[in-house]
């Protein structure tokens, strides 16, 4: 009931905290414009953490580079997202985002004076408007925000993209604001050679299949019924086969296979980043996984993937269009919906039929 409570009180004081948060930090000194001729430094604000979202966003940096290859380009970061750009020779300076300290890493960046600014927010929480505005770039891009004093430049939704495009599609009107009007929308992946990883396993022509379990929750896991399935049906197929999981995962996973006595399935012993994790994406014929970020991942390394997405486009309806490989070769597949108002969806009520027919025609 305390809790039921407390949520409810948020949810009251969260439009009244965001109002006030606009009137103190949506201000800028003057608008301008960007000379391009002149640009010389450019900011992403990439801090949520989100490792998929910093996939994606990596064929921007090699694009701006190819264009203005003198530009500086640094990117706020944190987490995991970090090491998805910590080898990337496409930028210049990443600065590390710790909730709290928004002035001191302001007034640094504010120190360094970049030109332009560019924040991928849909809705910008306080903190958010605390940082854009200490930042004191030149010109700010953002996402949706012709009626905010803090941006100079405003992405529009509906008219510059659709809600429903591939987000590489929005990403790409940034680019088209600083004049590079055509891209190529790869990912980018800059793997640590010096990080271990394990050997192939089996006969070089048998196909390597990496298995993800583990989504954003543990209503988007594969469960124990579902591994069981996949497992024998891969084992028929005589394929082989290597887990990848979060480090806390590794105990729970590697109890689960011990019911399994074949040499064909692999659990790594050492993974510890999702560079790790990358490294063994790297090795396989064919990733299956309920997780979007590894389905960038993969899509970055050019590999076969198997995904399983919300009926529907999950809440916003859109998310298998938005979030989907880059690669319309790759294949999805979806479960079930939700039963009861207030339910969560289960990612493990797929067909399995499905799952059957997408693997074989990537067999192929």
């Amino acid at each position: 009931m305390i809790r039921n409570l407390n949520r409810k009180f948020q949810d009251y004081m969260r439009p009244k905290r965001l109002a006030l948060g606009k009137w103190i930090w949506d201000r800028k000194e003057k608008k301008e414009e960007i000379d391009l001729a002149k640009l010389k430094s450019i900011l992403f604000l990439r801090y949520e953490g989100k490792i998929g979202d910093m996939v994606v966003t990596t064929y921007m940096f090699r694009e701006i580079k190819k264009k203005y290859p003198d530009l500086k380009i640094g990117v706020v970061s944190r987490g995991a997202a970090v090491d998805i750009i910590k080898n990337n020779p496409h930028i210049d300076t990443i600065y590390e985002y710790i909730k709290g300290k928004e002035s001191i890493l302001g007034k640094k960046i504010s120190d360094e004076k970049y030109d332009l600014l560019i924040d991928f927010s849909e809705i910008l929480r306080v903190k958010d408007m605390k940082l854009i505005n200490l930042c004191n770039a030149k010109v700010n891009i953002g996402i949706n925000k012709k009626n905010w004093k803090l941006f100079d430049i405003s992405i529009e939704p509906e008219k510059d993209f659709n809600w429903s495009d591939h987000i590489t599609r929005r990403y790409e009107c940034y680019l088209k604001k600083i004049d590079i009007m055509e891209s190529n929308k790869s990912y980018d992946l800059y793997l640590d050679t010096k990080i271990p990883v394990e050997e192939k396993i089996g006969k070089k022509e048998e196909l390597t299949v990496i298995i993800n379990p583990y989504g954003a929750s543990k209503h988007k896991h594969f469960n124990e019924n579902t591994l069981d399935k996949i497992i024998k049906y891969l084992l028929e197929k005589k394929c082989k086969i290597i887990f990848i999981y979060y480090p806390k995962k590794y105990s729970e996973l590697k109890l689960f296979l011990k019911n399994y006595e074949d040499e064909t399935i692999k659990l790594p012993e050492n993974i510890k980043t999702i560079l790790d994790s990358s490294k063994i994406i790297e090795k396989g014929d064919i990733i299956i996984t309920p997780d979007t970020s590894i389905v960038h991942i993969a899509t970055a390394l050019n590999k076969k993937i198997i995904s399983v997405y919300p009926p529907k486009g999950g809440d916003n309806k859109v998310d298998h269009l938005v979030w989907g490989p880059l690669d319309i070769k790759n294949k999805m597949i979806f479960c079930e919906d939700k039963k009861n108002v207030g339910d969560e969806i289960d990612i493990n009520t797929f067909k399995f039929e499905d799952f059957k027919e997408r693997f074989e025609s990537l067999e192929k």
